[in-house]
C-alpha cells in the first residue's frame, strides 16, 4: 500500500467513484473497511476517518485540554494509522489499536509540556468540535432536551478533568475514555500497575466529589 501521507479528509484517487457503490461502502462493518484499506483504497479509509476521529477527539481533548493541539493529534494519529495499516494483523483489534495510537501521541505531547495552561481549556470545544469532526453529515436526529442534557454533562466534566493534575487526568481517560487495561496504561505511560490503579482511584475520588459540587 502507498505510505506516503493522506489526508484526514481522503477524498483524492478513491475507487468507489459510483454514488451506489458509496452507499454500500458506507453499510459494511469495520472489517470490511480495514481489510480494503489495506488493499490501498483511500475510500474505506476515509470511512474509518468518519467513524473515529470523533472519538479520537474526545480522547486527545480530555488529556490535552486545547482544541489546536488536540485536532494535531488526531491528524497525526489517522496518517500513522494509514501509514501502518497493513501491519495489523486482526481487523478487530483496529478500534483498540488506533486509539492507544492517539493517547501515546496525547501523552508524549503532555510530557513535553513543562506546566499546562487550564485558562486555555474551552468545555465547549469538547462536543461542538468532536461533532463536527465525527460526520459532517451526520444522518440521526437527536433529540434537543437530550442534547442539551449530554452537553452539560460533557462540560462539567470538561471542567473538572481539566483541574485535575495531568499525571491523574492522563490515567483516568487511558481507562474510562479507551477503556485500556491497568496492564496497557502501565505499558504506555512506562509505569507500574499499582501506581496506575492509585492514579485512577485518586481521579475517580476528585471526580465524583467536583461532580457533586457541580450538581
Amino acid at each position: 500500500m502507498n505510505d506516503g501521507p493522506i489526508d484526514s479528509t481522503v477524498t483524492e484517487n478513491t475507487p468507489a467513484n459510483d454514488p451506489a457503490e458509496r452507499s454500500l461502502l458506507g453499510e459494511i462493518d469495520d472489517r470490511q473497511l480495514i481489510l480494503r484499506a489495506q488493499d490501498g483504497e483511500t475510500e474505506a479509509f476515509g470511512q474509518l476517518v468518519d467513524r473515529y476521529q470523533g472519538r479520537l477527539f474526545r480522547t486527545a481533548y480530555m488529556i490535552l485540554a486545547d482544541r489546536q493541539d488536540s485536532e494535531d493529534v488526531v491528524q497525526e494519529t489517522l496518517i500513522l494509522a494509514w501509514k501502518r495499516l497493513h501491519l495489523l494483523e486482526n481487523p478487530a483489534a483496529f478500534r483498540g489499536w488506533v486509539s492507544q495510537i492517539c493517547s501515546r501521541r496525547a501523552t508524549d505531547m503532555v510530557r513535553r509540556r513543562a506546566r499546562r495552561q487550564t485558562d486555555a481549556h474551552d468545555p465547549e470545544d469538547l462536543q461542538l468540535e468532536s461533532n463536527g469532526m465525527a460526520d459532517g453529515s451526520r444522518r440521526s436526529r437527536v433529540d434537543p432536551a437530550h442534547t442539551t442534557e449530554v452537553n452539560a454533562q460533557l462540560h462539567a466534566l470538561a471542567q473538572i478533568l481539566a483541574t485535575l493534575d495531568s499525571e491523574l487526568r492522563v490515567c483516568w481517560v487511558l481507562r474510562e475514555i479507551e477503556e485500556l487495561s491497568y496492564r496497557d496504561i502501565a505499558q504506555t505511560l512506562s509505569l507500574t500497575e499499582p501506581t496506575v490503579r492509585g492514579r485512577i482511584a485518586r481521579a475517580r475520588t476528585q471526580i465524583i466529589q467536583r461532580m457533586e459540587e457541580w450538581r
